[in-house]
């Protein structure tokens, strides 16, 4: 927590309110809280019960009174230009949200990859190009081999405070819909006018890489699922149409893609594994998505699982999953 910290304390942007919400966290971190309260005048500490990650940041949102508000994890931490730079990008083209992007990094700091990001800066205004920057945070088109070229992380982006204010926007909990960051950033973005995105990596999001999982969460497909409909609702309320559809159904596709691979790679007997993936292949919702998705167009891997979740094929789905 101290780096995440100290990397907000030493941005080159100094006229910063600092928030620190400790929600019944371990490890000494309420005094932890406190006594970065006490080192620098711009903290402010909120002790608050634990209600996930989703109401944590609607805790900051309430008490904050800058312009502009940005979220943070305290596992992570940012780099030292990171909140100058986006705060002088939305200042110039007068943005309600300015994106940038995200490194991942191993317990020591050591870079291990770059999620997808755009290539060039970009300015977007007016419904329709936002509408098409809403899709591309859902998923890519369905042709195209990156799951997403726009992050859903709340983290990588600044958020101007009277856009969230005036609409009375917060965070759904992620304990009720996964993905709240995708939420939010949907709704956000239906009410801008000029988005940015920044095509630089400041956000360091540390990762644990090559855990074993000992036991899977037999409810996480059904989950998938209520994200899956809750979305198509979301859109469908916000007026976002163009393509958003195949978008939504090709999220749904990665998000079982990964569940199946971790209960492949579970320490789950073969026999549970393949009851698991029986339940999946073997539900109604696919029978929606057959009838619009363009499988044809998906790339090779994509359209290899999709077939095999078809054709119901749960063995060489097993095998293709665990070791790719």
């Amino acid at each position: 927590m101290d780096r995440c910290v100290e990397s907000v304390i030493n941005q080159t942007l100094k006229d910063l309110e600092i928030i620190l919400v400790d929600d019944e966290s371990p490890d000494h971190v309420p005094e932890i809280c406190d006594e970065w309260a006490l080192k620098d005048a711009r903290i402010k500490v909120i002790h608050k019960k634990n209600g996930g990650l989703g109401m944590a940041c609607n805790s900051g949102i309430e008490v904050a009174t800058g312009k502009y508000v940005a979220f943070l994890d305290s596992d992570d931490w940012i780099d030292a230009n990171m909140y100058q730079t986006m705060y002088d990008t939305a200042e110039k083209h007068q943005a309600q949200m300015v994106f940038t992007g995200l490194r991942r990094v191993d317990t020591n700091g050591n870079v291990i990859g770059y999620l997808t990001h755009k290539e060039k800066f970009q300015i977007y205004e007016g419904k329709n190009e936002i509408d098409g920057l809403a899709c591309d945070l859902v998923a890519s088109e369905v042709s195209l081999a990156a799951e997403r070229t726009l992050q859903m992380s709340a983290k990588v982006v600044l958020y101007s405070k009277s856009t969230i204010d005036e609409n009375h926007l917060r965070f759904v909990s992620e304990r009720e819909v996964m993905s709240e960051d995708m939420h939010f950033n949907l709704n956000m973005l239906s009410h801008s006018q000029c988005v940015c995105v920044v095509p630089r990596f400041f956000y360091n999001y540390r990762c644990t890489t090559g855990s074993i999982t000992q036991k899977v969460d037999l409810d996480q497909f059904e989950r998938i699922k209520s994200l899956y409909f809750f979305t198509l609702k979301e859109c469908q309320i916000l007026g976002i149409e163009e393509n958003i559809y195949q978008r939504i159904q090709r999220f749904f596709i990665g998000y079982v893609r990964n569940y199946i691979r971790v209960v492949c790679r579970s320490k789950s007997s073969i026999s549970e594994q393949i009851k698991i993936i029986q339940m999946i292949v073997n539900d109604p919702v696919w029978n929606i998505i057959w009838l619009s998705y363009p499988i044809h167009v998906a790339p090779l891997k994509q359209r290899l699982f999709v077939r095999l979740i078809q054709k119901k094929r749960i063995r060489i789905l097993k095998i293709l999953l665990k070791y790719k």
